[in-house]
């Protein structure tokens, strides 16, 4: 049976389906910890599953019966579940809508710097400490929820030492940001990379993100993405490696309510 997490056993049950997997190994663990008393509406666990509710799509680590998930994410108002298909079978009647990659960077390896624009890059400084409201507010210009959510996470983990955002500045602008946003359990998350549109194609964000990979990877942490189809060749490109598949699936129309 699913449940939120609000005794001692379901946290044991959440960390034990969360254990040596990529990404998920980390994310979730680290969510619990920073925000279960304040968010409790956002984690679950089953006899073999750990599940965080984010917005609209689910996380899932283990397995559980897919009528219960089907069930049991419906009645949250899920649209969308990433899990890993090796070991946890859909809910029941969604549908497959695209396979993520996980791409990393072993613990003290290092990639080249990849080509860029080096007019454009000598006159960008490195800031490694921005404005978590400037990190916010270039990565959801439009959207002022999702820019007060994102900076509440990024203060909480940044105070703790369990986030590191650096960003690229053209004068006082902030035109190029990427972020490891769950360092946790020797992994460090890598997500929300984003340049500028008049500044995209010209190498920066690349370079930016060879950079922090490399840096981390150096001081013992494993660099872990996950990625959409249209973004596998960047980072296969980028020199990173291919560590395993996730699967998004998507409630079928029929099913939606």
């Amino acid at each position: 049976m699913i449940a939120q997490v609000s005794t001692k056993a379901h946290r044991a049950r959440f960390l034990n389906a969360c254990r040596g997997k990529w990404v998920l190994g980390a994310t979730l663990p680290l969510d619990l910890a920073l925000f279960s008393k304040s968010q409790p509406w956002r984690f679950y666990a089953g006899p073999t599953l750990a599940l965080e509710l984010s917005g609209s799509t689910a996380w899932a680590a283990g397995h559980a019966n897919p009528e219960e998930m089907a069930s049991f994410l419906a009645f949250c108002g899920c649209e969308s579940i990433i899990l890993d298909e090796n070991e946890c079978p859909p809910p029941a009647g969604w549908c497959k809508a695209e396979t993520l990659t996980v791409f990393g960077l072993a613990p003290g390896k290092a990639l080249p710097l990849p080509a860029a624009d080096e007019t454009l890059w000598a006159g960008l400084t490195l800031d490694r400490e921005p404005s978590a409201m400037d990190v916010a507010r270039a990565l959801y210009p439009a959207d002022t929820a999702k820019q007060e959510d994102f900076y509440s996470e990024l203060c909480t983990k940044r105070t703790r030492g369990k986030a590191l955002v650096w960003a690229l500045r053209q004068g006082s602008e902030t035109i190029c940001t990427v972020g490891a946003y769950a360092l946790a359990n020797r992994q460090a998350y890598m997500a929300c990379g984003q340049t500028a549109r008049p500044l995209r194609g010209k190498g920066i964000g690349g370079r930016l993100i060879v950079q922090m990979a490399n840096e981390l990877a150096a001081k013992g942490e494993h660099p872990v993405f996950l990625c959409s189809p249209e973004r596998v060749h960047f980072y296969t490109r980028l020199g990173f490696e291919k560590l395993g598949e996730y699967a998004r699936y998507e409630q079928t129309p029929s099913v939606k309510t």
